[in-house]
């Protein structure tokens, strides 16, 4: 079993140690703590005895953007992921957000499915996107 709260700055290393994991690109610690600082409601972990995943978000005016998403390894393909989209998507709603809009790597089949299944669509594609030079889709849906 596992629940979802609002993430704490004592969350920090097991979250980068998730993302590191999980996510192509590196980040640094600061990122995660200046995203929480900019909208805390918006950074979801997930925890079952330890954290198993994350969700982190921003807002601006009436819109979210996904910022990112990561299960951990042996978790994933449980519906923790599907758990944190759903919660961000309740609580950005209840905050009064009209849409959602994220990017994703064109060549990330597995996330753009999953994306395609809580309604968002590929509004645009952007080349160069990522540090490694990785075009991005940008995905979008209204809530």
């Amino acid at each position: 079993m596992y629940f979802i709260r609002e993430f704490k700055e004592e969350d920090l290393y097991e979250v980068l140690n998730i993302a590191n994991e999980s996510l192509t690109e590196s980040y640094a610690p600061e990122l995660f703590l200046d995203i929480h600082r900019l909208w805390p409601r918006g950074f979801l972990v997930a925890v079952a005895r330890d954290i198993i995943g994350f969700i982190a978000g921003s807002k601006q005016n009436r819109e979210a953007r996904i910022l990112l998403l990561a299960v951990k390894g042996i978790y994933r393909g449980k519906g923790i992921g599907s758990a944190l989209m759903r919660r961000f998507m309740s609580l950005s709603k209840s905050e009064g957000i009209l849409s959602v809009r994220l990017e994703v790597r064109t060549t990330n089949f597995k996330a753009i499915e999953f994306y395609k299944k809580f309604g968002f669509n590929i509004i645009s594609y952007v080349p160069n996107y990522y540090t490694n030079g990785d075009a991005a889709y940008i995905m979008w849906r209204e809530i």
